[in-house]
């Protein structure tokens, strides 16, 4: 038996990379290997639009809330778009227009589709947590669900339970609302 050593895909190799818009797919990078991402589908969508608006409302002038936002949580080998992310207004305005700084957004919204697989997914929140993200959610659509990991632990809510909001004034967000 043998096996192919590769080498990691670098961020100016990735960067290299050609554009695919025309397909719907796009490219992550994780640790080194690149990641074909397939588009999403409807539901997929319609929640982060759903959950983009209420953090919106949420949020006010402290910040931006953002779908697909790509970010880069350490200088090589990580690139990664978070499904829906929460900017502070002093980060957004200071990002640069033609350059992806090393930046992982305090709150970064994850919501599961058939290809999330749990590998994916758990490795994405130790990245982003580990670059400075201070809550990661991850949406289940089937469950009805939202894990909430953040620097006090993980906790899942389900309905009747109400989210809070600590990066937007200690409010709360009712797990119906996401789900309506």
């Amino acid at each position: 038996m043998s096996s192919l050593a590769h080498s990691p895909v670098t961020w100016q190799d990735f960067l290299r990379l050609p554009e695919r818009p025309e397909t719907g797919q796009r490219y992550e990078l994780h640790d080194g290997e690149v990641v074909v991402v397939p588009p999403a589908r409807p539901l997929h969508i319609k929640l982060q639009k759903r959950i983009e608006q209420l953090l919106e409302a949420l949020a006010g002038a402290r910040g931006i809330v953002s779908i697909e936002f790509p970010y880069r949580p350490g200088l090589n080998l990580q690139f990664w778009f978070a499904d829906v992310a929460y900017i502070p207004k002093a980060d957004w305005d200071a990002l640069p227009p033609d350059d992806y700084p090393v930046y992982a957004p305090p709150l970064i919204v994850e919501v599961l589709s058939p290809s999330s697989t749990p590998v994916k997914i758990n490795r994405q929140r130790i990245v982003a947590m580990s670059a400075g993200t201070e809550e990661f959610w991850v949406v289940d659509p089937s469950e009805r669900t939202v894990q909430v990991t953040s620097r006090n632990g993980v906790h899942t809510y389900s309905s009747g339970d109400a989210i809070p909001l600590p990066l937007f004034d200690e409010t709360t967000l009712a797990v119906e609302q996401i789900f309506a």
